[in-house]
């Protein structure tokens, strides 16, 4: 779910501004108490005041401007997202319109113009931008350009380090033709960090990606296309030759490879998540060498043509049900659901039960949850006893409404990393178990909404040994 933030730039009088110069000071959103460089007042100085919140922490910057607006200066309000499923967005929610060319993203050491990310060259009520996908251990900054300076005004961090999946970087040196004569017009060109490519007219090309097709294999990529040709596609494939079997065609007018979706013309990015494991079938799993994008248009007639791709990845699922139930409380009545696997981050479902179902424990990388139908008001709690027998990254709960794992959906209680809220229990035992009484409005949902899923983490990519252990969990108005 987003979290909201509010952009709001103002004039008037103020004792202080932010320095800037070539190497602009800034601030990681985890850092919002510490001290920023000062200027002296400059006449007519704006105060652009940014405040973005991501999950339960608000940073606010203030720039200033010695440039002044002729108009009335702008008032608008923004949200961010941040998943590992989805990537940063930053939206606009309402409020003025913002020329894009004013703002840019930097990512992997590289500034990229914020018109590279929206349709529109101007921000307004609706426009996103993103996704953004930072490189592992990398940042995602978001910065306001002024004449020949610019300051960082938002910094974002991959959520857990190492739990995304690589995204594909394109290098002309792994790229080669697929299908000999098909690459007739080899149009191929990478961008926005290496991370989109566009194919256009007559062009089949390689991309070298050693890759182990599973039934659990998941493809998953945007797509967008101004003009349609005769096939655009991709897939996976073991050698030069086209196969037909192993091309997910999207688009286009001739009748080859496995039909996927109904992408038209004027969709614009569309973001897919292809169970390619299930679709091949058993005889195409095993080793692959390539990854094949095909951007096919023998007709000159559809010409031009063009297929743009960009945030692939590929990844195993872990099995969405088990057989494996646990037993918990909901309102007064005592309920028994089958534990799941949840979002993205659920490399291991390392899931049992004990006590008659009525504790979980969770080994190695695990995210699970049991499905629910809470309807949150201000006087929902949710109870739960913890015991962690081994550390690992991140131990915590939360309530969703759907896959997002959103931060400011959860509470941690234990845990070498700082993702979401660290609560306190409010008794603990000699045996090392711990309860905790949780305030539902004030750290997991907001009051009159509905959530779906309680969500169990046991996060713990790096070394796979943490170990949590829940029983007794409850959730109730008081």
């Amino acid at each position: 779910m987003p979290t909201g933030g509010a952009w709001t730039v103002f004039s008037g009088d103020t004792d202080e501004s932010a320095s800037r110069d070539d190497s602009p000071p800034s601030r990681r959103p985890d850092e919002a108490g510490s001290d920023r460089g000062m200027t002296p007042v400059v006449a007519n100085v704006l105060l652009v005041a940014i405040a973005i919140v991501l999950g339960v922490t608000v940073t606010i910057f203030a720039l200033g401007l010695a440039e002044p607006f002729e108009a009335e200066p702008p008032t608008a309000s923004f949200e961010t997202d941040y998943t590992a499923a989805n990537g940063l967005f930053v939206r606009h929610q309402h409020g003025d319109g913002i020329d894009a060319d004013r703002l840019s993203v930097r990512l992997d050491g590289r500034s990229y113009p914020v018109s590279a990310f929206v349709d529109d060259q101007r921000l307004t009520a609706g426009t996103q931008i993103g996704p953004l996908y930072p490189a592992a251990s990398r940042e995602a900054h978001l910065v306001w350009e002024q004449g020949d300076t610019s300051s960082i005004v938002y910094t974002a961090t991959p959520p857990r380090e190492g739990t995304v999946p690589a995204y594909l970087r394109f290098d002309e040196r792994s790229l080669r033709s697929y299908g000999g004569g098909q690459d007739a017009d080899a149009e191929f060109t990478s961008t926005t960090g290496a991370r989109a490519v566009t194919l256009e007219n007559n062009t089949w090309k390689l991309l070298d990606f050693e890759y182990n097709v599973t039934a659990q294999t998941v493809l998953e990529f945007d797509f967008r296309a101004t003009n349609a040709g005769e096939i655009h596609g991709i897939g996976f494939e073991t050698d030069d030759s086209i196969s037909s079997d192993r091309i997910f065609k999207l688009l286009g007018s001739q009748p080859w490879g496995i039909e996927y979706g109904e992408y038209e013309t004027g969709d614009g990015w569309v973001h897919y998540e292809i169970p390619v494991g299930e679709l091949y079938g058993s005889s195409l799993h095993g080793q692959t060498s390539s990854l094949a994008l095909v951007n096919d248009v023998d007709n000159d007639t559809k010409r031009p043509s063009d297929s743009q791709f960009r945030n692939i990845r590929a990844y195993e699922s872990p099995p969405e049900d088990s057989s494996i139930q646990f037993e918990f409380s909901a309102d007064g009545a005592t309920v028994t659901e089958p534990v799941q696997s949840y979002g993205s981050q659920d490399k291991d479902f390392g899931v049992a039960v004990s006590d008659d179902n009525a504790m979980l424990t969770l080994s190695e990388n695990t995210w699970a949850y049991v499905p629910i139908d809470e309807s949150v008001t201000d006087d929902t709690v949710l109870v739960v006893e913890f015991n962690a027998s081994s550390q690992g990254e991140i131990h915590g709960v939360g309530l969703e409404t759907d896959n997002s794992e959103t931060e400011s959906r959860f509470v941690r209680f234990n845990g070498t990393q700082s993702w979401a809220t660290k609560v306190t229990p409010v008794s603990s035992g000699d045996d090392g178990w711990e309860r905790y009484e949780i305030d539902v409005t004030s750290l997991l949902a907001s009051s009159g909404e509905t959530v779906s899923r309680l969500v169990f983490v046991n996060d713990d990519d790096t070394g796979g040994n943490g170990v949590s252990q829940f029983r007794n969990v409850t959730i109730y108005d008081e």
